[in-house]
């Protein structure tokens, strides 16, 4: 074996572990941890024979299955034998006797909730622990569980190379004590670190060209955010330097063609990778590392119940553990692809999967485990609140959880099957129906990338040309099977659905005979799955295939907003299909994929996969999220009240109705909430109402020693509250306004009221003419009169018991003022012959006497002899 710096360190690491048990090791880059320690501990017996076996939880699938052969080749073992193996997702390489395990995601976690003494087993390493994926998080939570509850021989080790190590040793601490910290200095190969701004240009162009500039000393790996720049890079690298060995390196790639870009290699290549290629693996003879210094991580929006992969900045953990990958066996250089401004503004460590992804599966393995309430389990760091009670809401509606959050026995079941209960769900479902076949093929094209290509610019130029179908799901399945139709198909990712549905199907068949119920049992939820009377076999299994897609994602349901392609979904946000969705019909349909496009100003989810439902489908399927209520709500453009019955499958409204006979309180409620703010512009808006208050107003200016009603904002909220009983509408409550007005008003203030502040004075030709009273008391009324209707009265009409004069607005023919006075003997005296001289030619058919007070007064025009 090449001698590694980790080699120097074991004696010291088998020491800590054989006094404490536990121990946290960080070991930066090239180290050699991963490949030296775990045969280490074995070696040095520190595990009793009655639990021989050594577990290694490490991220990716494919740094496993690299680490397991890397420790096989270096102690001449044989993978799969008895002393190393590995287990990943549908791949098993272990024998019972196999020693040393090698294991990713929710192995260990399975392993622990089937035995959580975990008989046999005498040493766990977490490896990579920085990563903080959420398996690892829950891991290190389960395992001290383990140690102070059932097993403290267990011996437990995180490792890492960029690791706050302080907070992991006190939490694996027992007694007061924290957990023993071991450091391990990495290679010393130098890496030289030069910054390269992207600027403007496209992605692809800017590492072509750092590609083109690197020397040929060395092979180069390039860091790229995801798979689609990987493939634009490649194609651009190809067209700039053809015959260069160019080797994508990414999760959803094929097991050979991943180890194909990490075999070793006698000529140059240049490898474009995502992070996968961060930790773990190790690419020999890299010299130059490209650093685009993106990445796109998994994230989860709990209110709306959708996932995303965004795009963003990595942290300078990993910028660190990028740049060191030149370094392993050589002087190297990183280019990295940002400029050291930037560097300065990057965060320290990656925010953990726990704070930021769906919870779901998390919290079934807790309920498993026995922890009832997952908000006060000891987590290493606790998640958000709200994600949370997202992924409890979710579990109850999949049937995972009773309303009381407690597992059920369906909830037992899905925990054993590889995939998200949403999808195991489907499994169950279809399983039970007698369509496993069907099943299969629709979690494996829910589970895996899409297969079918998605452009930039929609492939549907005219509206004809576009594919109609009830589900793109369904769609889908059909290209499983072959027939592709007018999909766009990727080929190689086609191929890893298949053979995910293969492996499906095994998992499938395993779970049915570990989990067959007795004849005399029933099924654990009965969704009655079955096509309409009278469908044909295509119905039938359109329908079905629409109804298991329901069932993996009742949270998802959306309502489309009349004809276009924008609905709103169960939460609240706002969806929108893609120009390629095929389901381009129908109110209802499941976003069974969707993503989060932050150009958007609406932040509205495009939707690039959906699925047609029928309404009914959602009372019959899931009756718990069913309701049935009134609503009522105040119409601004009717000025009423609108009271209807509403039937809603959780907050979307399925139907609405008119509701004949509203509750009384409600409506009364709903019309006071809505007037209640502006109660002083409900009362300027009717005439007669603020006509009455302001006649109070002044009535009690002129005559303070009665007990006259006082109207501030507190009193018209009381009368406004009491006037909306048993009203519907705006005009009802000023109507009961003025009639509460009026009841204030008791003996002898309404006698007062009619004579300190008339509603109308009688002029001299009968005419009763309204009074316009000021809201402020100390203003007199006006009292608007044609001219003519005044001959004959000398002085001003009084109020206020004689004491206060109005304010007459002389009107002439055409009703416009032509004098406004408090003093009207002074008018006819000393005005009055010029309005006569002015307007006389223009209303010769008016009367325009000499006197005025010996004249009669007329309404109109003067009368014919």
């Amino acid at each position: 074996m090449v001698s590694l710096p980790i080699d120097a360190y074991l004696p010291a690491i088998t020491d800590a572990l054989r006094e404490h048990r536990v121990l946290v090791l960080v070991a930066e880059p090239g180290a050699g941890k991963t490949t030296r320690v775990p045969p280490a501990i074995l070696k040095a017996n520190l595990l009793p024979a009655s639990q021989p076996r050594l577990v290694m939880l490490q991220p990716r699938r494919l740094a496993a299955r690299a680490a397991a052969e890397r420790i096989a080749s270096e102690n001449d073992w044989t993978v799969g034998g008895d002393d190393v193996g590995y287990q990943v997702r549908f791949e098993n390489k272990l024998t019972p006797r196999t020693r040393l395990r090698v294991v990713t995601e929710a192995i260990l976690t399975n392993a622990l909730l089937d035995d959580p003494s975990l008989d046999g087993v005498g040493c766990v390493v977490l490896d990579e622990f920085h990563e903080r994926s959420i398996y690892s998080d829950l891991a290190i939570a389960l395992l001290r569980d383990v140690r102070a509850a059932l097993r403290d021989d267990l011996h437990v080790v995180v490792m890492s190379a960029t690791l706050d190590a302080g907070p992991v040793a006190t939490f694996l601490g027992t007694n007061g004590k924290t957990a023993p910290i071991v450091r391990v200095p990495g290679r010393t190969f130098p890496v030289t670190i030069a910054h390269r701004p992207r600027g403007g240009g496209y992605l692809e162009d800017v590492v072509a060209n750092a590609v083109a500039d690197a020397p040929d000393d060395g092979h180069t790996l390039v860091f790229l955010p995801g798979a689609a720049e990987i493939q634009a890079t490649q194609r651009v690298i190809a067209d700039r330097l053809p015959g260069r060995l160019v080797l994508p390196l990414y999760g959803s790639l094929p097991f050979d063609e991943q180890r194909r870009a990490v075999a070793p290699s006698k000529a140059l290549k240049i490898v474009l990778a995502t992070n996968i290629a961060e930790t773990s693996l190790t690419i020999d003879g890299v010299r130059t590392v490209i650093d685009s210094g993106l990445s796109r991580q998994a994230a989860f929006d709990p209110q709306r119940g959708l996932d995303a992969l965004r795009l963003g900045r990595i942290s300078l953990a990993s910028a660190t553990q990028r740049a060191g990958r030149a370094g392993r066996t050589a002087e190297g250089r990183c280019v990295r692809l940002w400029s050291a401004l930037e560097e300065k503004q990057m965060a320290p460590f990656d925010s953990p999967e726990i704070a930021r992804v769906d919870l779901a599966p998390t919290l079934l393995e807790l309920h498993a485990w026995g922890e009832s309430d997952p908000s006060t389990f000891n987590f290493f760091e606790p998640p958000p609140p709200e994600s949370i009670a997202a992924a409890e809401r979710l579990l109850v509606m999949l049937g995972a959880l009773d309303r009381e959050h407690r597992l059920t026995a369906l909830g037992k079941r899905l925990r054993g099957l590889p995939v998200h209960p949403r999808l195991g769900r489907l499994l169950i479902e279809a399983a039970t129906k007698g369509q496993p076949r069907l099943g299969t093929a629709t979690a494996a094209i829910l589970s895996e990338k899409d297969f079918v290509h998605r452009r930039r610019e929609s492939r549907f130029d005219i509206a004809s040309d576009r594919l109609t179908a009830s589900s793109d799901v369904l769609l889908r399945v059909h290209a499983l099977r072959g027939d592709a139709g007018g999909l766009d198909v990727d080929r190689v990712q086609l191929q890893q659905v298949r053979r995910v549905e293969e492996q499906l199907r095994s998992a499938v068949a395993r779970a049915a005979s570990r989990d067959a119920p007795s004849p005399a049992r029933p099924p654990a939820i009965d969704t009655r799955l079955t096509a309409p009377p009278g469908a044909g076999p295509g119905d039938d299994e359109d329908a079905f295939v629409r109804r298991l897609v329901l069932l993996a994602y009742p949270d998802r349901v959306c309502r489309r907003r009349g004809q276009g392609s924008a609905a709103a979904m169960v939460g609240g946000g706002g969806v929108r299909l893609s120009d390629e969705s095929a389901v381009v019909s129908g109110d209802y349909f499941v976003a069974a994929s969707a993503r989060q496009d932050d150009r958007q100003r609406q932040r509205e989810a495009i939707v690039d996969i959906a699925s047609r439902i029928e309404p009914a489908w959602l009372e019959e399927l899931f009756p718990q999220s069913i309701t049935r209520a009134p609503r009522v709500r105040y119409d601004e453009s009717a000025e009423r009240v609108i009271a209807t019955k509403q039937t809603r499958y959780l907050d979307l409204v399925l139907r609405e109705e008119t509701d004949p006979a509203p509750d009384r309180s409600a409506v009364a409620g709903a019309l006071a909430e809505a007037l209640l703010p502006r109660v002083r512009e409900v009362i300027g808006g009717d005439e007669a109402l603020s006509a009455l208050v302001a006649r109070v107003a002044f009535a009690a200016a002129h005559a303070p020693q009665h007990p006259w009603p006082t109207f501030d904002d507190a009193g018209w909220r009381e009368l406004l509250i009491d006037a909306a009983d048993g009203k519907q509408s705006l005009r009802q409550v000023t109507q009961a306004l003025r009639d509460a007005v009026r009841h204030r008003l008791v003996y002898p203030l309404d006698r007062l009221l009619d004579e300190l502040a008339p509603e109308s004075l009688t002029v001299p030709t009968g005419s009763a003419i309204r009074l316009a009273y000021n809201s402020d008391p100390r203003h007199p009324p006006v009292l608007a009169v044609r001219l003519q209707e005044m001959f004959g009265l000398a002085q001003t009409p009084r109020v206020a018991g004689g004491r206060t004069p109005v304010l007459l607005h002389l009107l002439g023919p055409n009703y416009r003022p032509v004098q406004v006075t408090g003093d009207l003997a002074s008018f006819w005296k000393n005005t009055y012959a010029q309005v006569r001289k002015d307007l006389r030619a223009d209303y010769p058919k008016h009367s325009w006497p000499d006197d005025p007070l010996t004249a009669e007064a007329i309404r109109g025009a003067k009368r014919r002899r």
